[in-house]
C-alpha cells in the first residue's frame, strides 16, 4: 500500500510539473484546444484498449455518465483546456505559479462545505509553500500587470477554480461508482470531442503540415505521462488522502518546472531559489507526513 501511495505522489508531483513545459512546446505549432483534445483522445484510447484487453469494460448508468460528463467539463475541458490556452499568452513559469492557488481554492471550498477539518499543520504547510513560491517568482510578478498577459491569466484562474471544484466532487464519490479506470476513460473521451470541437469552431481549417516533430512528441508525452499516468495517480490519491492535502502537491509541480527551466533552458539557480525549494518541500512534508505514515 505504501509503495503504491508513494509512487502516486511522485507521479502527480513530478510528471504534472513537466506538463507546463510540454504544453509550451506543443503550442509552438499546434493550436491549444487541438493540443488538449489530441492529448485526451490518445490517453482515453490507451485506457480503453487496456480495459477491453483485461475484460474490465463496464456499461455505465445514466447517472454515472452524467457524473463523468460533469467531471470531464470541470477537470479536463475547463481546467486542462484553459491551462493549455493560457500558455499562448503567459509563460509556463507564470502558469505554474498561478496553478499553486489550487490548494487555497480547495481549502476555502472545503471550509465552506464542511468537508474537512483543517488542521494547523495543513495551514502551516500551505503558507510555507506560498512563501517559497513568492521567493522564486518575486522578480516576475510585475508581469501580472502586463495587458497582453491578462487573457492568459484569466484563463488559468478559471482553470484552477474549475480544478478545485472538480477535486472536491471527485473526493465526494458516488453511491454506485464505476471503476476508476472506466470513469477516467469516459471523461477523457468526452473531453477530447468537446475540446477538438471548440478548436474547429474557432479555426475551421487546421494546417497540420506546419506541426513540428517536437510539438507532436509533446502531445504524446502529455497524453502518456500527464494524462494516463498522472491523472490515474491523482484519482487514486483522492481515494487515500484528503483533497486539500492532494492539492498541495501543485507546489512541487512548480519546483519541477523551475529545475526543468534550469536543465533545458539554462536558467540560473540561486541560493534564494534553493532555500525557496526547501520551504516548498517542507510544506508538503508537514501536510502529508502523518497521513502517509498511517497508510
Amino acid at each position: 500500500m505504501k509503495t503504491k501511495l508513494y509512487s502516486s505522489l511522485f507521479c502527480v508531483a513530478f510528471f504534472w510539473g513537466t506538463t507546463f513545459l510540454g504544453i509550451r512546446i506543443g503550442l509552438e505549432t499546434i493550436p491549444p484546444f487541438i493540443l488538449a483534445g489530441l492529448r485526451n483522445i490518445i490517453s482515453g484510447l490507451i485506457i480503453l484498449i487496456y480495459i477491453l484487453y483485461t475484460k474490465k469494460f463496464e456499461v455505465l448508468t445514466i447517472s454515472q455518465i452524467l457524473r463523468c460528463l460533469l467531471l470531464s467539463l470541470l477537470m479536463i475541458v475547463f481546467a486542462n483546456g484553459l491551462t493549455t490556452y493560457s500558455e499562448k499568452y503567459i509563460t509556463s513559469g507564470l502558469a505554474s505559479i498561478i496553478s499553486t492557488l489550487s490548494p487555497f481554492f480547495v481549502l476555502v471550498l472545503n471550509l465552506i462545505l464542511g468537508n474537512e477539518k483543517i488542521s494547523s499543520k495543513t495551514i502551516v504547510g500551505i503558507f510555507l509553500g506560498m512563501i517559497g513560491i513568492f521567493l522564486i517568482y518575486q522578480n516576475n510578478l510585475i508581469e501580472l500587470l502586463n495587458p497582453e498577459y491578462r487573457i492568459g491569466i484569466l484563463a488559468i484562474l478559471i482553470a484552477v477554480l474549475s480544478w478545485a471544484i472538480g477535486t472536491i466532487i471527485t473526493k465526494k464519490g458516488q453511491r454506485k461508482p464505476a471503476s476508476m479506470l472506466m470513469n477516467i476513460c469516459v471523461q477523457m473521451l468526452f473531453a477530447s470531442v468537446i475540446l477538438t470541437s471548440i478548436q474547429f469552431y474557432i479555426t475551421p481549417t487546421i494546417a497540420t503540415e506546419h506541426w513540428s516533430f517536437r510539438s507532436v512528441f509533446a502531445v504524446f508525452y502529455l497524453a502518456i505521462f500527464g494524462s494516463v499516468i498522472g491523472y490515474i495517480a491523482y484519482n487514486y490519491l483522492m481515494t487515500q488522502l484528503p483533497s486539500t492535502k492532494v492539492a498541495i502537491l501543485s507546489y512541487v509541480n512548480v519546483v519541477v518546472a523551475l529545475f526543468l527551466g534550469w536543465l533545458i533552458l539554462d536558467e540560473v539557480i540561486t541560493l534564494k531559489i534553493i532555500f525557496a525549494t526547501a520551504l516548498i518541500l517542507s510544506g508538503v512534508f508537514i501536510v502529508n507526513f502523518k497521513s502517509l505514515k498511517k497508510n
